[in-house]
């Protein structure tokens, strides 16, 4: 039994053991007293400050007191606080780091590369507005401007500085937003042309411009397509309020469908019919 354990000890495993272990405890003792050593005296251990709020000669003043080197780091603009000043720093404050160590400042700066302005036609002044925040840009005058399409109603016709103009920080973007106008406390809008449309064609862009649909009467005719528009009231163009209703004189080629629904003289009755 003695004799096979001392056999295992000999074992040419045993021996790649025994070496390993040599090989670890020569690596310990290197670090212990050798290369710890030489790290501790590369330098002072110190403690980075947080020199966030400073300006840039101040932060630089501190640090080398320290015994580290202020740099330059990315220039970045927050409108919140002063221009001039440290934004963020690396390392963090609170770091451990050793003397001569270089802490790279980000600085407060308007001075950046220039960002193309988007194209706010269309679009509401709050979303323009939050945009222009995004963006660092600032918000100018705001003139309305009267409008006769109901979807220009309350948003931007026009911008003081062209869409895709390279612009730089806190730039001013002023804005020409469309109203309709108003009369006895009401919207107005424009009756759109429906003459020589279909019916349908006619309800859809009657109730598109924010009318209504009234009477739909109905006159013979041989040459025209049935259910051709021949006359409306109020005219094309005019200023009516939103939600009037727009009474229309159809063609049929029914005369039964004429007196089911008798065709008389409207205001605007601008087709020949023969």
């Amino acid at each position: 039994m003695l004799e096979k354990t001392f056999s295992a000890l000999r074992s040419p495993f045993a021996i790649k053991l025994y070496l390993l272990f040599a090989t670890l405890m020569v690596l310990f003792l290197l670090l212990d007293k050798v290369v710890m050593p030489l790290y501790v005296r590369g330098g002072k251990v110190v403690v980075v400050p947080d020199v966030s709020g400073k300006s840039f000669e101040e932060a630089e003043q501190q640090l080398r007191e320290l015994g580290l080197v202020a740099k330059r780091g990315y220039e970045i603009y927050d409108p919140k606080k002063k221009l001039g000043t440290v934004l963020s720093q690396n390392p963090l404050p609170q770091s451990k780091v050793k003397q001569g160590r270089s802490v790279y400042l980000s600085i407060n700066t308007a001075q950046r590369e220039s960002v193309p302005l988007p194209d706010f036609k269309g679009r509401t002044i709050t979303d323009a507005k939050l945009t222009l925040e995004r963006l660092n840009l600032r918000l100018g005058k705001v003139e309305e401007v009267t409008t006769t399409k109901k979807e220009e109603d309350g948003v931007i016709l026009s911008q003081s500085i062209a869409p895709g103009t390279n612009v730089g920080v806190e730039t001013v973007v002023s804005f020409k937003v469309g109203r309709l106008p108003l009369q006895d406390g009401k919207l107005q809008g424009v009756l759109p042309d429906v003459l020589q449309k279909t019916l349908s064609e006619a309800e859809a862009m009657i109730v598109t411009a924010g009318f209504t649909i009234g009477r739909v009467q109905y006159r013979y005719s041989t040459s025209l397509v049935p259910n051709t528009v021949i006359a409306q009231s109020p005219k094309q163009g005019e200023l009516a309020p939103l939600g009037k209703p727009v009474d229309l004189v159809v063609s049929t080629n029914d005369k039964e469908k004429e007196k089911e629904q008798p065709w008389t003289e409207v205001e605007d009755d601008t087709v020949s019919v023969p």
